[in-house]
């Protein structure tokens, strides 16, 4: 019976995390997907993470406005077990505070916090792209005298972390893609999957005539687009091989870095490509988290 849980919540949110949406309606309807699959107290919290330095960059956890600020400093200065950036760098990429106290959870200070808000047990999962980039983490919570999480429970979190990941990161270069005020800011090309133009963001016309062997007046999208529109049509045709969001570096005719990413949408039943553009000084683009 439980498999047949996790199946059908995998299936929801494979769904939920190849539609565009902004980040904080992934969050939500992640949770009630979630909370069906593994029994937990309250709501998850959902964190986003710099790829580079894993350190937090926004929070979302229903009906909490903010966390302490005690409680984020603690996060990263204080010795303890079951820390976020950890739990990303560790092997597993999934563990609970029961586990790394050795059954005591009492001694560990993130314990007792979270004991003021009424959870005895913490689970925390990394959210890693197929590609290896950590954009965040999960906590889910259980109240006192509640069985432990399973095995089985801590399988389907692992198994769907790179869902709400690359969902993630998808979600904030889209955000970023679609504030054209904001200096510097990415472009945003959306095409059909015989690349017609749908739409676009202000400034996308200046960002591909940075690229080599394109013409936007004339209508001829540059080429390292073309091939990544074919590379993002594959994986969302295959989602099983690899990860969702293509990325391709391009030096500009300028001498410059640019950075493509590819992304599937499918909010309105028709495969349609996202194509974010923006310079490659940006460090969401290929950093990875230090050892």
């Amino acid at each position: 019976m439980r498999a047949d849980v996790f199946e059908r919540a995998t299936a929801q949110l494979t769904r939920v995390c190849g539609e565009p949406r902004d980040l904080i309606s992934l969050w939500r309807e992640s949770t009630e997907i979630l909370a069906r699959a593994v029994p937990h107290y309250w709501t998850p919290c959902f964190y986003t993470l710099d790829p580079a330095s894993l350190l937090m960059t926004s929070h979302y956890h229903r009906g909490l406005a903010e966390i302490p600020a005690d409680w984020l400093v603690s996060e990263y200065y204080a010795d303890d077990v079951n820390q976020l950036a950890a739990v990303a760098r560790s092997a597993a990429g999934i563990a609970t505070l029961h586990e790394a106290t050795g059954g005591e959870p009492a001694r560990s200070p993130r314990w007792h916090r979270n004991m003021t808000m009424g959870g005895d047990q913490e689970l925390i999962a990394r959210l890693r792209t197929r590609s290896g980039e950590v954009w965040g983490a999960l906590g889910l919570y259980r109240e006192p005298r509640t069985p432990l999480f399973s095995a089985d429970e801590k399988n389907f979190v692992r198994a769907v972390a790179p869902l709400l990941a690359e969902a993630a990161r998808t979600a904030l270069l889209l955000g970023q893609a679609r504030q054209p005020d904001v200096a510097d800011a990415p472009g945003l090309l959306v095409l059909d999957r015989n690349c017609a133009v749908e739409s676009t963001t202000p400034g996308v016309a200046r960002r591909l005539a940075e690229l080599p062997d394109g013409d936007w007046a004339a209508g001829r999208l540059p080429s390292s687009v073309l091939a990544l529109v074919g590379r993002t049509l594959r994986a969302a045709e295959h989602p099983d091989r690899g990860d969702l969001v293509t990325v391709a570096r391009v030096l500009s005719r300028t001498g410059t870095w640019i950075v493509l990413h590819g992304a599937p949408l499918t909010s309105t039943g028709e495969l349609r490509i996202a194509v974010i553009i923006e310079r490659a000084d940006c460090i969401r683009c290929s950093c990875r988290p230090t050892a």
